[in-house]
């Protein structure tokens, strides 16, 4: 154990209460409710398919990590902070720790938005896919959006308003992928507009990969076998990089300290996690009148829906004039799905430490998609946008999936 390491160990110590709190009238804990992750070596996230089945191809690193990864590390530290003994802990359903944190996919008193990236201190939103970059002929960056046609076109979903450029003059215009953009060029996406180059955060400058070599060995033996050779692919962020994780349900629980080091994600590399206060959304765009029935729901999170693409709560409905759309209620606002920008599925599964057993791959509608919207039900200016903006949607929000920023679109 290093130095820094015995430190943290003496300061949580010195911490421990005697048993689980569980008066609702104990004093709020002071630190905020934001957790930041950061590395102070390389990480590795493992993408979703198995070690044993990836032939000489190089496994992935995910990276921010997956929402379960950060859970399970929040949960791994609270247990910390009260001397769990994990196997009693396991086995013991009436154990006093399951009523604040929950067991396997039982969240307890706990909920979760994110995660996200934090650089320098304010958080980074991904890059809305409504978005095309593209370089004039000064090598300059330009941009454009992408807005439903006017004319509807017939396609394997139906009679539907498909996604086209404003500017169609603009040539070599792709989405902005691998890449987040800071608070004012999110404003300026759900505002109808464009972010400017300076509004955008690439990949580089978040993070580096680093490749490794590694061979599979029994513990017991000390020996390898034929066929255990693999390749990983490991990030290292920046030094002014975190992950963060809002974490809700902790406000009467003072047991869990204001930072510590924990193993986080596959190979148990060492990191840093601190609390801090938490990282809202900008705020909603000012609606114009004119079109206040306009708006574009955008993924911050990756979300679970039960049919894919289309949003939990939405039928599919034809139009008089034989247009298709999916009408529906979400979270409590009447909305008519006109046309959407949706990315490629994110693929999760992770390792389900209770039961010793990989989880189920889910496939995900990645952050940054764009879903363009109608509101039906007639109300005051702009309350369709204050309903959603913030809130999430579609199955797991507890566990941060389906967080919706509403913006406008022309």
């Amino acid at each position: 154990m290093n130095y820094y390491a015995k430190q943290q160990k003496k300061k949580q110590q010195a911490q421990k209460p005697a048993s689980v709190p569980q008066s609702p009238a104990s004093a709020p804990y002071e630190v905020g409710n934001c957790w930041c992750f950061g590395a102070l070596d390389t990480l590795f996230f493992k993408e979703s398919r198995p070690m044993d089945s990836i032939g000489g191809a190089q496994l992935q690193s995910v990276f921010p990590p997956p929402a379960r990864t950060l859970i399970g590390a929040v949960r791994t530290a609270i247990g910390g902070a009260h001397d769990v003994d994990w196997a009693e802990f396991h086995k013991n359903a009436d154990h006093p720790l399951r009523t604040l944190m929950g067991h396997t996919d039982d969240l307890g008193q706990l909920s979760f938005k994110g995660p996200f990236l934090i650089q320098d201190g304010k958080r980074l939103f991904a890059a809305p896919l409504v978005v095309l970059k593209a370089e004039d002929k000064n090598a300059k960056s330009v941009f454009t959006r992408l807005a439903p046609s006017v004319a509807p076109t017939v396609c394997d979903l139906g009679n539907v308003q498909l996604p086209k450029k404003q500017d169609s003059t603009m040539l070599g215009a792709k989405p902005l992928e691998h890449t987040w953009l800071t608070e004012a060029g999110l404003q300026a996406v759900l505002a109808g507009n464009t972010p400017t180059a300076s509004d955008l955060v690439p990949a580089q400058a978040l993070f580096d990969t680093e490749e490794r070599l590694g061979i599979g060995r029994a513990h017991a033996t000390r020996t390898t076998g034929d066929g255990l050779l693999y390749q990983t692919q490991h990030v290292r962020p920046k030094p002014n990089v975190e992950v963060g994780m809002h974490v809700h349900g902790l406000e009467q629980c003072p047991a869990v300290p204001a930072e510590g080091l924990m193993r986080l994600g596959a190979e148990g590399r060492i990191a840093h996690w601190r609390r801090s206060t938490g990282h809202t959304l900008p705020a909603c765009p000012v609606q114009d009148k004119s079109k206040s029935n306009r708006i574009m729901l955008v993924l911050m999170t990756h979300a679970h829906f039960a049919k894919g693409w289309l949003p939990d709560g939405l039928t599919q409905v034809g139009l008089d004039n034989g247009q298709t759309v999916w009408e529906g209620d979400i979270n409590g606002v009447s909305l008519r799905l006109i046309c959407a920008v949706v990315g490629k599925p994110v693929r999760e599964g992770g390792w389900d430490l209770a039961n010793q057993m990989p989880r189920p791959i889910q496939n995900l509608v990645p952050a940054g998609s764009c879903y363009f919207f109608e509101v039906l039900a007639a109300g005051p200016n702009g309350e369709a946008l204050r309903k959603l903006h913030g809130s999430h949607t579609g199955q797991d929000t507890a566990y941060g999936r389906g967080e919706l920023a509403v913006g406008l679109w022309k």
